[in-house]
């Protein structure tokens, strides 16, 4: 089979090379999940017990796994070996997590009336760059668990670690029920998006790939789980303090190179604490080590591409020619010749510029100040996305009322980005629909089917 090559995005090394699958790859896989799924959906302990040999088998390969992630993908190993942790995690909750298969509803005069629960069949995942285990493993345990087969489509610029965590977990598993196909370009995706034999899909990315994949599955009414943009602000109120605050925005806004959907992408604060406010962050961020993943010293890697890196630099440089100003980072921050921007905090931002209004998705981090909380609220609830958001206070009553007007799927008080596997995720508006995580993240992998018989023959 044809191959193409997966590149380290700090030293711009070849990393390794997947096979460049095309529709019949597609097709051939579906028909091999369809054929094993009727097995696989007949055995829930069956089904447990797979997934939590799997959970063991995964934190035992996890260094092997993180060491590849952190080469095709840019981030710290010790984060990504992370990550294959938590993806084992979420097999374990599931596995264990109870639900019922049949549910009896009151007795009647002469009829039994049963609602069942039931595997939706078929289900193709597609999932993005920026955690390639995680955001997988969070769709594949409960679709799994549920009695699906599973075919998962990783991004084309970190499909290595896919696959080794696929090839890992199939070691578990009966031949079918989890399968991968790996290309370029847009031919694959189309193809399940499109395929009359998958039952549902479940997406994470871009909303504007969403939207694309929601047109492709519309004329087989597949069932659609979207996990799409963010622009998460941070909110302070007027009593948070600068120094306390600011490492816990960069904490988050930073982690992954800023490439997290719930990161913090935008802060506001009272206008009397903004130049405070900036130059703290500037100091957490000045306090970041910039470098390759695999270099132990390493805090944040590089941007995952070029287009990132020029998308990101360029929202900088247009918010300093309306007025803003870059109080920390701007540059490289490293010698290596990959996509690396240094952690970048723009003072005097506001809402009319790119930076601040788009999803930068990378190292930058805007900083707006307001006059009034009320109406500031405001303007972000009519904004486009509605992914998360944070409001930061040391008094929690007035914090968790103010976030409690925020119209997004998680809002946080005093931290960013924590999110749990029992807890409803997902966004509002254009963030997406459908929630992940809990038993949320696990109904839309059933199907409901009322079983109504009577008990009395005679008419």
């Amino acid at each position: 089979m044809e191959t193409y090559a997966v590149h380290d995005p700090a030293t711009l090394h070849e990393v390794g090379r997947a096979p460049q699958m095309t529709d019949r790859d597609v097709d051939a896989a579906v028909a091999t999940a369809r054929a094993a799924q009727a097995d696989w959906s007949a055995d829930r302990e069956a089904r447990r017990a797979a997934l939590l040999a799997c959970a063991t088998r995964l934190r035992a390969n996890a260094p092997q796994i993180g060491e590849l992630l952190s080469r095709e993908q840019g981030k710290p190993v010790r984060e990504a070996v992370q990550e294959a942790l938590v993806g084992a995690g979420m097999l374990e909750y599931y596995a264990e997590l109870a639900w019922d298969e049949e549910e009896l509803l009151p007795p009647r005069a002469d009829r039994t009336v049963r609602v069942q629960n039931r595997p939706v069949g078929v289900v193709a995942t597609i999932t993005p760059w920026n955690f390639p285990l995680s955001l997988l493993l969070v769709k594949l345990a409960p679709a799994l668990v549920a009695g699906c087969t599973v075919v998962s489509k990783p991004s084309e610029s970190t499909p290595l670690s896919t696959m080794a965590m696929v090839e890992t977990m199939c070691a578990e598993l009966p031949p079918g029920v989890l399968q991968y196909v790996t290309g370029t370009g847009k031919d694959v995706n189309v193809a399940l998006s499109e395929h009359p034999d998958i039952a549902k899909l479940s997406f994470t990315g871009s909303t504007g790939v969403g939207v694309a994949l929601m047109t492709q599955a519309a004329p087989s009414l597949k069932r659609l789980t979207m996990e799409l943009g963010g622009n998460d602000p941070a909110i302070l109120l007027e009593d948070a303090d600068p120094g306390t605050t600011a490492r816990g925005i960069v904490s988050s806004a930073f982690r992954n190179a800023g490439q997290v959907c719930m990161a913090v992408k935008r802060v506001y604060a009272p206008r009397g604490m903004a130049d405070d406010l900036a130059e703290a962050l500037a100091e957490a961020a000045n306090r970041l080590v910039v470098g390759r993943g695999l270099d132990p010293a390493t805090t944040m890697g590089p941007l995952h591409n070029q287009r990132q890196l020029e998308h990101v630099g360029g929202l900088v440089r247009a918010a300093e020619t309306s007025g803003a100003r870059v109080v920390a980072g701007g540059g490289r921050g490293c010698d290596l010749p990959g996509y690396f921007l240094a952690p970048t905090v723009v003072a005097g931002a506001d809402d009319s510029m790119g930076l601040v209004s788009d999803e930068q998705f990378g190292a930058a981090l805007p900083v707006v100040a307001y006059d009034d909380l009320e109406s500031t609220v405001a303007g972000l609830n009519r904004q486009p996305y509605g992914l998360g958001a944070s409001i930061w206070s040391p008094d929690l009553d007035r914090a968790t009322a103010v976030a409690e007007t925020i119209e997004a799927g998680t809002v946080w008080v005093n931290q960013h980005t924590q999110v749990e596997p029992d807890a409803a995720f997902g966004g509002w508006r254009h963030s997406g629909f459908g929630r992940e995580r809990g038993p949320w993240g696990l109904a839309p992998y059933l199907e409901q089917r009322t079983l109504n018989v009577r008990t009395h023959t005679t008419p």
